[in-house]
């Protein structure tokens, strides 16, 4: 086991500490692992995208065999797609994020089985206190501990669900019923997952490209001796085409099928082109139709707009009639923040949780009786430049990751101020309807 531990890089070994660290000053337990099933499959890995015809098993209990079961020295591109553990009678794709709907007040998980591809596992409120229980007879439950999400399963199965900086809840520890533990690791900010490690000391440590996952290197024991090997990803992609969308120039990622927005338009390009300068400073990029910008995609979900489950009801997703805006595609730029002349109202300071500032405006852009309320505002000011004010910077509290520094915009009918989370959906504007691109004469 030594030998093992010494061929474990240190940066992957001091991830490791750190997060069994931060777990126990935060409440969670050590958990270890103890076996599980060889044939646990997995799919699935960007955010409701769908599940690959070709899934990868988990080698969880031959302890001399690697944790992932992967085939062949070059493995096909979209590996992250093939990637998910067994939740009940479900697959949960590791790589999704635990949704809250705030319309309606409950929690989604995406999962699948062969029949129904793109369900979500639902979580209604109950009548103990931060507990919530799944819809559809599973008896699965969830627990709101704020900054964690616990989901458990009726036979004991637990799935921990961590609140990193990009304000996404991801999948951090699995416990499956025969007590099988794994510890996912992700880089600092949460943006990308880097590894996986079980407790018998077996590491997954993926690398990665413009494209998204390039290479994957497993650590693993056999005869005593310490083995390490790497499988290269690329090659040509088995994946219908039905199910592929390239919406940037440089993009690589599917878009999920369960996507109400099957394209990313020139239209839609140039209403992001637009809002970026309205919004932001020169090199200012704007995401508010649904799709991150293309410099994100190797790190985080790029489709985040509106989704349709197996049981034809639409979801809501995070870029659904609101908009992020950056100042630089890959989300690391800064950016000073405007908003347009002629408000009548507004906020004193930013509100101290989500540094978010609201202005009402009697006309604002083509619609009249609008609330724009801006998230994430750093360095709070009013100056008046003509027919812009500066407000700012991107990147206030909650906004502020070297990794993802952004700010959050919404608009919403009537003079609302900040509405309450409840009621936000109900109100909320398509930022393209309130700032329509101009067509090409």
């Amino acid at each position: 086991m030594n030998r093992l531990f010494r061929l474990i890089p240190f940066a992957f070994r001091l991830s490791v500490v750190l997060l069994c660290v931060a777990r126990l000053a935060a409440g969670t337990p050590a958990i270890k692992a103890t076996g599980n099933d060889a044939g646990e499959t997995g799919a699935s890995g960007t955010e409701n995208s769908s599940p690959s015809a070709d899934l990868i098993s988990w080698n969880v209990n031959e302890k001399e065999l690697p944790l992932l079961n992967l085939k062949g020295e070059q493995l096909k591109a979209g590996l992250a797609q093939s990637l998910a553990y067994r939740l009940d009678q479900f697959n949960f794709p590791i790589l999704q994020t635990l949704i809250y709907d705030e319309e309606h007040g409950r929690y989604l998980l995406p999962a699948f089985t062969p029949s129904t591809p793109n369900h979500f596992i639902e979580f209604a409120v109950t009548d103990a206190k931060n507990a919530y229980l799944s819809t559809d007879g599973l008896k699965l439950s969830l627990i709101d501990n704020d900054s964690t999400k616990t989901i458990r399963t009726s036979d004991g199965a637990k799935y921990v669900f961590v609140r990193y900086p990009d304000n996404e809840f991801h999948c951090a520890v699995i416990k499956d019923a025969t007590g099988t533990s794994l510890n996912l690791l992700y880089t600092a900010k949460g943006l990308v997952l880097h590894g996986i490690v079980d407790a018998a000391g077996r590491t997954v440590t993926f690398s990665y490209d413009a494209g998204g996952i390039s290479s994957v290197t497993q650590t693993w024991m056999a005869n005593s001796q310490g083995l390490t090997k790497t499988w290269r990803v690329g090659g040509p992609s088995k994946i219908p085409d039905a199910q592929i969308h390239y919406s940037h120039a440089n993009d690589l990622k599917l878009l999920p099928t369960s996507a109400v927005v099957r394209a990313f338009t020139a239209e839609l390009a140039a209403s992001d082109k637009l809002l970026a300068h309205i919004f932001g400073g020169p090199s200012a990029v704007a995401a508010a139709n649904g799709f991150e910008p293309d410099g994100l995609a190797s790190s985080y979900p790029l489709y985040r707009g509106d989704t349709v489950g197996d049981d034809g009801v639409e979801r809501r997703g995070h870029l659904s009639y609101a908009m992020h805006l950056y100042g630089s595609a890959d989300g690391t730029g800064d950016s000073p923040l405007y908003v347009p002349a002629g408000f009548t109202t507004h906020s004193a300071q930013p509100s101290p949780t989500d540094a978010v500032v609201t202005f009402y405006y009697p006309k604002l852009g083509n619609l009249l009786d609008v609330t724009l309320a801006v998230f994430h505002v750093a360095d709070f000011q009013i100056c008046n430049e003509g027919d812009r004010v500066l407000i700012g910077r991107i990147g206030g509290p909650g906004g502020s990751s070297p990794l993802y520094k952004h700010s959050h915009i919404e608009f919403y009918r009537g003079n609302t101020g900040l509405p309450s989370l409840s009621s936000r959906a109900a109100l909320r504007i398509d930022p393209g309807k309130v700032f329509p691109p101009r067509k090409a004469e």
